[in-house]
């Protein structure tokens, strides 16, 4: 209470009495009085608020756009043109990260290949040249004796080695 008047406190202790029916003493009157002041100002506070609040309202009904449209496609139209970009963007943002899930698998399988198998970059050169034939059920790779002359084609030809009785087949040529 910013100055506690004498008569202030009297006229809580009488609305205490009258109300109540008994009597207070000058402590209680001027706890009563000091709460009753924070409560009013507290209301004052609440009070702005809820009138802040009621103008912002009003003003963001003043905001509203009615639209009407002639029929339905001008509707759709208006729509696909309102929402049609965030879909298009989230559509390529999903295919995109489709394909980079689906190669980040296919660098992980090829990855896990060459460890496996230390000698596949030696094949590299076969397999992006050689003939594949399918011969009852079964793939083949194609490979034509060496000839006398010419030059070794890699996935295309062998050399038999009649001694070891194998057949060479050249991987990379220096």
């Amino acid at each position: 209470m910013n100055n506690a008047e004498p008569n202030r406190l009297t006229q809580t202790r009488g609305k205490y009495a009258a109300k109540y029916g008994h009597e207070i003493d000058d402590w209680s009157a001027l706890f009563l009085t000091e709460t009753q002041e924070h409560f009013q100002s507290l209301e004052n506070r609440v009070g702005k608020s809820i009138a802040a609040i009621d103008r912002a309202a009003l003003e963001l009904k003043g905001r509203k756009r009615f639209l009407q449209f002639q029929d339905r496609n001008q509707a759709l139209f208006y729509g696909l043109g309102v929402s049609g970009p965030y879909s298009i963007a989230g559509i390529v943002l999903s295919v995109l990260f489709y394909v980079l899930i689906r190669h980040g698998q296919q660098y992980i399988e090829r990855q896990r290949i060459l460890e496996q198998y230390p000698n596949a970059p030696a094949f590299r050169q076969i397999m992006q040249q050689g003939k594949i034939i399918k011969h009852d059920g079964v793939l083949y790779l194609q490979l034509v004796p060496l000839p006398k002359k010419g030059e070794v084609q890699i996935g295309r030809h062998y050399l038999y080695d009649s001694q070891e009785k194998r057949v060479l087949v050249p991987l990379r040529s220096q």
